[in-house]
């Protein structure tokens, strides 16, 4: 993704091409080539900048202390990550933001975004990120839900029906790969595999490398 690009991602929504210009001056705004692998934010530091993804894929973790990881979520290309720590820059961060591939994020200051001014983009731009962190409070509510059932088959059958209702069809893509699905869901990667095996065998769904198709409404468990 080009700069020209960012009127079109949903934080600069709005905003006319000279007015992210301002935005990206007045906010610092930094460009940081990853590769994969690359820990872009370390957990239990405290950063009063946010990164939007150009290009490539991060991880959003949380690794405990025996080194045990749980994967929260991830941004894709014109998705945010860790602008609540940014609006809270002596909060230590509780989470670690990981690159799953090659790629790009720009880096732009939280304090001098919510500085006082009475700047067109500014109040935009406030507007857009409020927005983007209440959908996130939803996509974490959601997962709340996925990771309730006791079963790996439970948890399984509430993450696939969700994304079955967001595409439209029973047919659909998975966003992660068996690992990190496992660890998104807080289950044993074996035990996911077991159970994804045992529910293709009984008819309820046929799985390709990344895809799922489900054969008939998921039972509730």
């Amino acid at each position: 993704m080009e700069i020209r690009d960012l009127p079109h991602v949903p934080l600069f929504r709005g905003l006319a091409e000279e007015e992210t210009a301002l935005a990206l001056a007045a906010l610092n705004a930094r460009r940081l080539p990853f590769r994969r692998g690359r820990q872009l934010l370390q957990a239990g530091q405290c950063t009063g900048r946010f990164g939007l993804v150009l290009a490539g894929r991060v991880h959003i973790e949380h690794l405990d202390v025996w080194g045990s990881k749980t994967l929260l979520g991830q941004a894709q290309e014109g998705d945010l990550f860790a602008e609540t720590y940014a609006c809270l820059p002596h909060e230590p961060m509780l989470v670690q933001v990981t690159a799953a591939s090659d790629g790009e994020a720009l880096f732009l200051d939280g304090a001098l975004l919510l500085a006082p001014g009475s700047e067109p983009w500014r109040q935009q731009l406030t507007r857009n990120l409020l927005e983007i962190a209440a959908r996130k409070n939803l996509e974490l509510a959601r997962r709340n839900l996925y990771t309730a059932p006791k079963t790996i088959r439970g948890r399984v059958t509430a993450y696939f029906s969700a994304l079955a209702v967001k595409s439209g069809s029973l047919r659909f893509t998975l966003p992660y790969d068996r690992q990190q699905l496992a660890d998104y869901l807080g289950v044993d990667r074996s035990a996911l595999s077991s159970t994804l095996s045992q529910m293709q065998r009984d008819g309820l769904l046929v799985l390709g490398r990344r895809t799922v198709e489900l054969r008939t409404p998921p039972e509730t468990l």
